[in-house]
């Protein structure tokens, strides 16, 4: 065992009646350093009945659009990267499909045919003066126009269905050309999120394409066993942590109305919308906390590791200046699992040491410390 060591476990069970007096400790800020001390604010946190969750960051079904196409292509080219801001009706890719190509022709022999119905019913009209043919016969030639105008508009409609322009359907009536390629646009305004194909790639109908939405709008995916579930009820809270960084934190509201149970995991997914600490995560990025459901209530606290234990009474060390800490006697209430509720003894916003405690409280019963 190191002499340092030694000196601070024996620091630790020689407590005095001096400790009842001094209340204010000299820490220069190379011993500070060395001890570790790190300061943090003393915060309202969320108090009650609490259910320990872990989950996920996922992106917000409601913010994200799968880009899509109704016809089987292959990708000839692909006009946006991943991070491109796109605009409603802007070009993603293009598509060499061979259904277009039967489309198109469609449109045309439709076309055609409107013609040749309109041209017979205005030649039987001249026809019914002369007496030339009966009127069953115009009606007959009028039905048959009424036909080849219905089939007409149901090719300009699928065209329309696969993202066809006005414009781009007038240029293929006036060119009549069988350019089997198919722009996809965009359907949204957003951020590409993600691609789902690659050039030259085949895509059948209905594939997705791409992903767009708003990069910054994520929710929480949490998981939690069923027994636990019937508490739940939508607008709940819940405070979270990064995996791994719980000097992160973030809160958000539960939003699922129905939980149900995961079949391949047996446990009931719920999902929350987050109000804070969104900035601290990214799609995949795995968090933990608490649900609280019942009466909760918003309380000052401090993290567990500011509380240390002095002549069995509960104490943190309070930041009174850069090389200046007072040992002060708090009132604690319930715990959620990383903060003590503080009940007496701090204020929002006063600065606590987190870590290096064990230091200050050793060089406190040492006697480096100041009487008041």
């Amino acid at each position: 065992m190191r002499f340092v060591d030694a000196l601070i476990l024996m620091a630790v069970g020689l407590a005095t009646t001096q400790t009842a007096t001094a209340e204010t400790l000299q820490l220069d800020r190379a011993k500070q350093a060395r001890a570790g001390v790190v300061l943090g604010t003393v915060e309202e946190r969320t108090f009650g009945d609490q259910v320990a969750v872990v989950g996920r960051a996922v992106r917000t079904p409601e913010a994200t659009t799968n880009v899509k196409t109704v016809l089987d292509g292959r990708v000839v080219e692909i006009l946006v990267a991943p991070g491109d801001v796109v605009r409603v009706g802007q070009p993603l890719l293009r598509l060499h499909s061979h259904d277009l190509h039967r489309l198109r022709g469609e449109l045309l022999e439709r076309r055609e045919e409107l013609r040749l119905a309109e041209s017979r019913q205005g030649a039987g009209e001249k026809l019914l003066e002369l007496e030339g043919i009966s009127r069953v016969e115009l009606e007959r030639r009028q039905q048959a126009v009424l036909a080849a105008r219905v089939a007409f508009d149901n090719s300009m409609e699928e065209l329309h269905e696969i993202g066809y322009s006005e414009a781009e359907i007038e240029e293929v009536l006036e060119s009549a050309e069988f350019r089997p390629i198919l722009t996809v646009r965009s359907p949204t305004r957003g951020v590409v999120l993600r691609l789902e194909v690659q050039r030259h790639a085949w895509v059948m109908a209905y594939e997705p394409l791409m992903l767009i939405g708003d990069p910054e709008q994520l929710e929480l995916e949490l998981q939690l066993p069923p027994y636990e579930a019937g508490s739940v009820a939508e607008g709940d809270v819940v405070e979270f942590v990064p995996m791994g960084r719980r000097e992160l934190w973030g809160l958000a509201h539960v939003a699922t109305k129905v939980p149900e149970v995961d079949p391949s995991t047996r446990t009931v997914t719920v999902r929350a919308r987050i109000s804070f600490g969104a900035e601290l995560l990214l799609p995949g990025v795995f968090v933990e906390g608490n649900l609280f459901h019942g009466e909760v209530s918003q309380s000052p606290s401090v993290r567990e590791s500011a509380v240390t234990r002095i002549d069995a009474s509960d104490y943190v060390f309070v930041s009174q200046g850069p090389e200046t800490f007072e040992a002060r006697s708090v009132q604690i209430g319930r715990f959620n699992g990383s903060h003590y509720e503080i009940v007496d003894g701090v204020e929002l916003g006063e600065q606590v040491a987190e870590r290096g405690v064990f230091l200050l409280k050793s060089a406190l019963l040492r006697g480096e410390a100041e009487e008041e």
